[in-house]
């Protein structure tokens, strides 16, 4: 019962991260970019680093039952831009009734900052403030205010943290127009139908929805066997938001290896997508 009240504090204090509340001791970020200079109307792949202590975790786009997601407020120079945080896919933390996810030890977050092409400084500064919630049996609030130099040159090449972006690449999920995906919801849950390329048969697979509140976290999600791939139920939130389309992260694993892919589909209501005859399989 510990853990479990440890982790509903978890939530309530990520609602206000409060000023009092104390400093945050067990992530340590950092911004750093994928190559050694900045090229003009080149765009520069930098990521926030965070390192986290052992057994202390931070938190994906849609942290599941708590937690926030990691932000970042970027002050530019002008004329330059910077995208949307990419989101290596995440983990599962099962605390007691509750899940979330997130990411352990350590993650890259990547973005693309695009950069005007009449740049003319001999460097780039670049500054951003983080904010993230790190928990463990209890949860703190951190921030930090980052900066990044590099040296404005013609030319570039692969930097320091360059291996950091190829491992968050690796993990970034992809649109696969191999794969094809359709929903509809069924007898309390979602039913979520693939069609993968030929030869590839899923072994295990679960979904991370991007919106809040759809599917029912804590319940287990069945991978069944269907005539044109597989179909993966989803149980429904009973007291979540009613929506049009699913979208988020299909990860598993297959004989031909890891998979990680973007799902986006419009829900249809199907009474009769619920088949298979196969036990039910969980990533």
């Amino acid at each position: 019962m510990k853990v479990v009240t440890a982790v509903v504090v978890c939530a309530f204090i990520g609602v206000d991260a409060g000023r009092a509340a104390p400093p945050a001791r067990h992530v340590r970020a950092s911004l750093v970019a994928e190559r050694d200079a900045v090229q003009p109307g080149q765009p520069l792949m930098v990521g926030l680093r965070l390192q986290m202590d052992p057994t202390w975790h931070t938190y994906w786009r849609n942290p599941g039952d708590a937690g926030l997601p990691t932000k970042v407020r970027w002050e530019l120079p002008e004329g330059f831009s910077a995208g949307e945080l990419q989101w290596p896919h995440p983990i599962r933390f099962n605390t007691g009734p509750l899940v979330s996810y997130g990411y352990e030890h350590e993650v890259l977050l990547p973005v693309e900052i695009q950069v005007p092409p009449g740049l003319s400084s001999p460097d780039l500064h670049l500054t951003a403030r983080a904010s993230w919630l790190e928990c463990q049996e209890i949860c703190l609030p951190g921030k930090a205010e980052l900066s990044l130099s590099l040296p404005v040159r013609a030319s570039a090449v692969p930097g320091p943290a360059a291996g950091l972006f190829e491992g968050a690449r690796r993990r970034l999920p992809r649109q696969d127009p191999a794969w094809t995906f359709s929903a509809a919801t069924a007898a309390g849950s979602i039913v979520l139908s693939m069609s993968p390329p030929r030869g590839t048969d899923l072994e295990e697979a679960y979904f991370y929805p991007v919106t809040r509140r759809v599917v029912d976290y804590s319940k287990p999600q069945a991978l069944r066997p269907a005539a044109d791939g597989h179909r993966l139920e989803l149980p429904r939130d009973p007291n979540g938001n009613a929506v049009d389309r699913l979208e988020g992260v299909l990860v598993g694993r297959s004989a031909q290896g890891p998979v990680a892919l973007e799902v986006e589909v419009t829900l249809a209501d199907d009474r009769t997508a619920l088949t298979g005859d196969r036990s039910p399989t969980t990533e």
